[in-house]
C-alpha cells in the first residue's frame, strides 16, 4: 500500500489546531515548514525500529584477494540464532562472526568465516581467496520512492510515496501524523503540543506491538 506525499500533506494539514491549508493540489502548494515537520517525523519513526518492511537483502560477490566492499545503505540486522546473537551476514547459509578487534588478526587468505567494518568499508576474514557470494540483510534508510521508483531519503515532490503493508498502514500513519504535528507546533509550551505528544506515544506503542514488539532477535548495527 502506498501513500503519496500529497495525500499525507493534506492529512496532516487537516488536523485540529493546524495552521496550514489542507487543499494542496501539487508540490507548488506545499508549505516548506510542514514538509520539514513531516520529514523529521518520518525519519524518526522509520529509523527507530527494524520494521519488516524496511528489511532488504543484498548479495556481495567477493573478488580474489580483495577485501574492501561497500556497506549496504542501511543498518545490518542482528538475529538470535541457535549459536547466539549474530549479524545477518552469511555465506553458504552460515552466519559470519563479527570481529570486534580486527587489528589483532594475522593476514590470512581463504573462505571467510568472519567480518568487520573499517573506514566505512565491509571487510571479510580470512581475506577471500576466490569469488564467494555473501548475503546481507539490512534495514534500509530509504523512506520512500520517487516517481521513477527509485529510493529516496526525504519526501519533496507530491508524487513521492511511502510504501507500507496494508496491515500496518493506519497504525504507522497514526504515529506519523501526530509526530508531524508535534514538530509543526514546535513549542513545548503550546497548549496543543501535549495532546499530540500523548497521541503519538499511544500510536507508536500500538505500532510496535503490532509488528511484534521490541524483539531481542531484531537488532541493528550502524
Amino acid at each position: 500500500m502506498t501513500i503519496t506525499l500529497l495525500e499525507l500533506y493534506n492529512e496532516v494539514a487537516s488536523q485540529p489546531w493546524s495552521m496550514f491549508d489542507n487543499d494542496a493540489e501539487s508540490t507548488d502548494d506545499f508549505d516548506a515548514a510542514l514538509i520539514s515537520s513531516i520529514n523529521k517525523a518520518l525519519v524518526e519513526i522509520w529509523c527507530s525500529y527494524p520494521f519488516e518492511f524496511r528489511v532488504k537483502s543484498v548479495n556481495i560477490l567477493t573478488q580474489k584477494f580483495y577485501n574492501r566492499y561497500s556497506l549496504p545503505n542501511g543498518a545490518i540486522v542482528k538475529k538470535n540464532t541457535k549459536n547466539g546473537e549474530q549479524y545477518s551476514v552469511s555465506l553458504d547459509n552460515e552466519y559470519l562472526e563479527f570481529i570486534e578487534y580486527p587489528e589483532n588478526l594475522e593476514k590470512q587468505y581463504g573462505k571467510p568465516t568472519g567480518f568487520f567494518i573499517k573506514n566505512e568499508k565491509l571487510c571479510f576474514y580470512p581475506i577471500p581467496d576466490k569469488m564467494y557470494k555473501i548475503n546481507i540483510e539490512y534495514a534500509t534508510f530509504a523512506i520512500g520512492l520517487d516517481s521513477q521508483r527509485k529510493p529516496i531519503y526525504a519526501l519533496r515532490e507530491d508524487t513521492d510515496t511511502i510504501v507500507l503493508p496494508d496491515k500496518y498502514k493506519q497504525l504507522f500513519l497514526n504515529a506519523l501524523i501526530s509526530k508531524s504535528m508535534m514538530y509543526a507546533l514546535a513549542s513545548l509550551s503550546d497548549e496543543n503540543y501535549e495532546g499530540y505528544s500523548v497521541q503519538f506515544d499511544k500510536a507508536y506503542k500500538l505500532l510496535i506491538k503490532a509488528v511484534g514488539g521490541r524483539k531481542k532477535n531484531r537488532r541493528i548495527i550502524y
